[in-house]
């Protein structure tokens, strides 16, 4: 029922590894010749990175950690359309499972009302002007039910009370990202736009951001084209970069 066309046909499967990312970089460095949709996954990611320099801390053989290898033509001035991409392919498969408030906290963190049960890091491949390659590296909380110092961390098996099975628990993932992805590859950016916002965290709701010059409330009104938040402040839309706004939970 969940079979893809491309994405996950070839994998890598590794027992433990530094970063999944770092590991799919080194490949496409070592031969350019890397099937689209190929997928690095381990057991135990120990140095797993996230936004922010941030690590992504994985229970072993509880989660699914992985990266994936894709070639999207597409300018580099458009290239957080791949983070909406692959945030609304999670998300797809979240309400698969039939789970309810998921939202995507700007730029690609999935949460589940106030609760974080997935990371997304995307680098760029770059060859003079236009995007070569794009790894994808996801981290899904599945089946961990604690969180070290995490306390707004969740899981599948948390909020639905069952154990999954991670492998085809990854493949319906991957199917639910490469129909997003398709989608992407036709270039019908309304439709990924539209939905992006539709699921963004604290959408047109009034809430508490450290910036710069302190604490603020504003309202997030969007994302622009380059990715960065627009937030109202006193009736002035103002836009962020990622170092340049954090949101209190």
């Amino acid at each position: 029922m969940y079979e893809t066309l491309f994405f996950g046909k070839e994998k890598i499967n590794l027992e433990k590894v530094d970063s999944t990312n770092t590991y799919l970089k080194q490949l496409l460095a070592d031969s350019k010749d890397l099937i689209e949709g190929l997928v690095v996954i381990t057991q135990q990611q120990e140095l797993g990175r996230g936004q922010r320099g941030n690590y992504w801390q994985s229970e072993p053989n509880k989660n699914i950690t992985f990266s994936l290898l894709i070639r999207p033509k597409i300018s580099v001035s458009d290239q957080f359309m791949i983070s909406k991409t692959i945030s609304l392919g999670v998300v797809d498969f979240l309400i698969a499972e039939g789970i309810k408030n998921v939202t995507i906290k700007w730029p690609n963190d999935i949460y589940i009302e106030n609760t974080k049960i997935a990371g997304i890091l995307i680098e760029n491949v770059l060859k003079g002007s236009s995007i070569d390659a794009v790894i994808v590296g996801v981290g899904l909380n599945v089946n961990q039910l604690w969180f070290a110092n995490l306390p707004n961390a969740t899981s599948l098996r948390l909020i639905n009370g069952v154990e999954f099975d991670l492998e085809e628990t990854l493949n319906k993932l991957l199917f639910f990202i490469e129909k997003r992805y398709l989608i992407l590859k036709k270039l019908n950016f309304f439709s990924l736009d539209k939905d992006y916002i539709k699921h963004l965290f604290r959408i047109n709701e009034l809430h508490n951001y450290e910036i710069s010059n302190g604490i603020v409330q504003g309202e997030i009104v969007g994302v622009s084209q380059s990715g960065k938040l627009q937030i109202n402040i006193n009736g002035v839309v103002q836009e962020f970069d990622l170092k340049e706004v954090k949101m209190i939970i």
